[in-house]
């Protein structure tokens, strides 16, 4: 029986009701990223819900009971309404992709938990003392009914996610390789000189959309001219359909007009599915990168076009957040079908259909290759193809460098833009630590070390005996500086004077009495320095830049032990504050209950601890380092993870978010530095050489090769470049350098190449 409104609670139930009011409202208003959703409508009306029953129980009127019962069913509803979205999207993206993936189904299970949080005890509270289940046979009967519905919704979603598989012209995309070197061989080879790019921005025209035909494929070459037309070749983009076993007749046929026997593109439709807003799953996640291409009205996108039109990283869910960008964004796919402007409103993915793809291409050389998500998933990881992707990165970083000794920053491979925008001190110093422990020594490399290094020192600030790095912003003299500019400078300075000599010793003093100004009573170090004031900023410690001053002091304890006539601070100095800096970072930096299960990015700690190997060795910190490398090795993908074949060594989260380059090769960095450990106490694991093994095979894999380059521009050179992901075609200089590092340190523990830096 229910109770009267004087017996049910009062003031804490309108606490109680009020927070939920606030918090549903602010959700309704905030959390849709896009007008009038429906789970803004309902949020709002739970919010109203919990509003009156927050009035009533504070008024102590008379339909508090029924107003609490009406918002507690009101709230398991809005529960369960939303467990089935939440389900139900799961079952779309698992079923698509393979495998729901480690982040996204923790990210999915997040949101439901909090949604249980906020809905499920206020509501059995709120039933319980209204007059609890009144017909519970009816309850029961009408669960199993709403049961049924949501299994046959969950089939008929994951036959949506799984498409129609169209007519295959063979058995798999290998066994058409050597049809396709036949077919290209009695082609000329191409002539000397820059290298055509076969890349486009307009959509293959189809007689008919792929599903509606017996087969679909798309060919992208280069097409022999007669006279008059003043060009020996031109790009061309045709699209053939027919019945399976007419369409490799059909392919020759075309490629008898080829102008050379490569490059040429080949995408063999194999899967067409209708795309659709209606269905739970985010339109973000419809298209899986590097996999899927797009139609609409017989017009295509193969998968190849979207990510070299940056088509994966359009969509930004929180727009205060520039930098997060993952998944397609309706707007922008429209905008390429129509060849104009992105409209206002996100319009409905109806009426597009998604395609799925084998990957083929032939090289510049005639030699055919599956490429799937644009790279050869079955290169092995040798002496021959490390070594190679190590020359490559080295020449790429080389030719990164301009005059005065920067290296770009941004590089778009398809289109050869260049930005010099996001240039940064760390990215700068970061790649010249990267050829001085891992590149060749040949005499470019030193001459673009030393131009880098007169770079990093022309913008010291000096203060007395200090000297700090900071950057300039135009002719205004800076203000202040971060640790991490004057750190990372340090260690390139003083990993490269076996390259450029002791030329930057002095320079190389005055930051080592910076930062040991810099450092904190604790061991600790402060994040910033005002250079008006001349004092120390405080501060919480800063990410990357406490690992980075921990390294740069250990090398300028060993030079300082090596030289002690130099002009370095004493050694007996610097060694303490190296042995406080470690132990603070052992002991007290990251002393909380999560330890076993979450770091954030301490990669600069490890490779301080091998630095220091040979002169100054803590066994708290190097156990940080192994400690952390052991966490980080959770989040590899290895073969038993389930994941493509592809993705298999990367540092990722499943099938789902593509991996990037970067955390895979920062993961290398580290794990070699934990080798090194390792090796130091006698200890060489099977584990560690598995996942190493693993993580450079992802990386050779991912990097830009010319034979690979069917649609890259000629100038600037792409080659040995690394993008951001499989997702995003653009080149970074730290993802290089971070990959090289990880290519040339990981090796060496592998004996790929063997033997000391090249």
């Amino acid at each position: 029986m229910s109770q009267g409104p004087r017996s049910l609670p009062r003031f804490s139930l309108a606490l109680l009701a009020l927070i939920h009011a606030g918090v549903f409202g602010w959700a309704g208003l905030t959390l849709p990223w896009g007008g009038p959703t429906p789970f803004a409508i309902l949020s709002a009306l739970l919010a109203l819900l919990f509003l009156a029953t927050a009035l009533a129980a504070v008024a102590r009127a008379r339909l508090l009971g029924p107003i609490w019962r009406i918002t507690a069913f009101a709230s398991l509803a809005f529960l369960a309404y939303h467990t089935w979205i939440v389900f139900d999207a799961a079952t779309y993206i698992a079923v698509l992709y393979g495998g729901l993936g480690r982040g996204v189904a923790a990210g999915l299970a997040a949101v439901w938990a909090v949604l249980v949080l906020l809905t499920l005890p206020v509501s059995a509270w709120g039933i319980a003392v209204t007059g609890g289940i009144r017909r519970p046979k009816v309850t029961a009967a009408g669960a199993a009914v709403v049961a049924v519905v949501l299994s046959l919704s969950l089939w008929r979603t994951a036959s949506a996610a799984e498409g129609t598989p169209l007519q295959s012209i063979a058995e798999s995309p290998e066994a058409l390789l050597p049809e396709l070197a036949a077919i290209t061989a009695g082609l000329p080879p191409l002539r000397e000189g820059p290298r055509p790019s076969l890349m486009t921005r307009e959509p293959a025209r189809c007689e008919a959309s792929p599903e509606d035909v017996g087969a679909t494929a798309v060919l992208s070459y280069l097409h022999r001219t007669t006279p008059p037309d003043p060009r020996a070749f031109r790009r061309e983009t045709v699209c053939l359909q027919g019945a399976p076993d007419e369409l490799l007749r059909s392919i020759r046929e075309v490629l008898r007009d080829a102008a050379f026997r490569g490059p040429m593109k080949i995408d063999i439709v194999t899967a067409a599915s209708p795309l659709t807003s209606s269905i739970t799953a985010p339109d973000i996640f419809q298209l899986r990168p590097g996999i899927d291409g797009v139609c609409r009205l017989g017009r295509c996108f193969m998968p190849w076009n979207l990510v070299a039109l940056d088509q994966f990283t359009q969509n930004r869910p929180l727009a205060f957040i520039d930098d997060l960008r993952f998944g397609i964004d309706s707007r922008s796919l429209m905008a390429l079908f129509s060849g104009g402007e992105p409209p206002e409103e996100r319009p409905a993915l109806d009426g597009l259909t998604r395609i799925t793809t084998w990957s083929l291409m032939v090289d510049a050389d005639g030699v055919p290759r599956s490429i799937p998500r644009l790279r050869e998933a079955d290169l092995p990881l040798t002496e021959a193809t490390l070594s190679r992707s190590l020359e490559l990165a080295e020449r790429h970083i080389l030719d990164a460098q301009a005059p005065d000794g920067r290296f770009r920053y941004l590089l778009d491979p398809y289109t050869g833009t260049v930005s010099w925008r996001g240039f940064a001190v760390p990215r700068q110093a970061g790649t010249t630590l990267a050829l001085c422990e891992v590149a060749s020594q040949r005499e470019e490399v030193r001459v673009a070390v030393r131009r880098s290094l007169e770079m990093l020192t022309s913008i010291e600030e000096r203060r007395g005996e200090l000297g700090a790095v900071a950057p300039r912003s135009g002719k205004k003299a800076p203000t202040r500086t971060g640790l991490g500019n004057t750190a990372l400078s340090m260690i390139a300075l003083l990993s490269c004077r076996n390259r450029v000599g002791d030329h930057f010793d002095p320079a190389i003093a005055r930051m080592g009495r910076f930062l040991l100004t810099m450092m904190r009573p604790d061991g600790g170090f402060y994040p910033a320095y005002d250079l008006a004031d001349e004092r120390v900023l405080e501060g919480p410690d800063p990410l990357y830049a406490g690992g980075q001053a921990v390294f740069a002091l250990s090398l300028l304890e060993a030079a300082a032990a090596a030289e002690p006539d130099g002009p370095f601070p004493p050694v007996a100095e610097l060694r303490e504050a190296v042995e406080r800096a470690m132990d603070y970072t052992a002991t007290t930096y990251w002393g909380h209950g999560l330890y076993d299960f979450f770091f954030i990015e301490e990669n600069w700690h490890c490779l301080a601890a091998r630095a220091s190997l040979g002169h100054h060795r803590n066994p708290k910190y190097e156990r940080f380092c192994l400690d952390y490398v052991t966490y980080k090795s959770r989040l590899i993908l290895g073969e038993e993870s389930g994941v493509n074949p592809e993705l298999v060594g990367a540092y990722g989260f499943g099938n789902v978010i593509p991996p990037h380059n970067t955390p895979t090769g920062g993961f290398g960095e580290a794990l070699a530095a934990a080798m090194a450990i390792r090796k130091a106490d006698g200890q060489v694991r099977p584990e560690d050489q598995a996942r190493m093994t693993e993580a450079l095979t992802f990386l050779v894999r991912q990097q830009w090769r010319p034979e690979l380059c069917f649609a890259c521009v000629a100038d600037p050179a792409i080659a040995g470049g690394f993008s951001e992901s499989l997702a995003s075609p653009v080149i970074r200089i730290d993802y290089v350098q971070h990959s090289m590092a990880a290519l040339g340190h990981g090796g060496r523990h592998l004996d790929l190449p063997p033997g000391e830096p090249r």
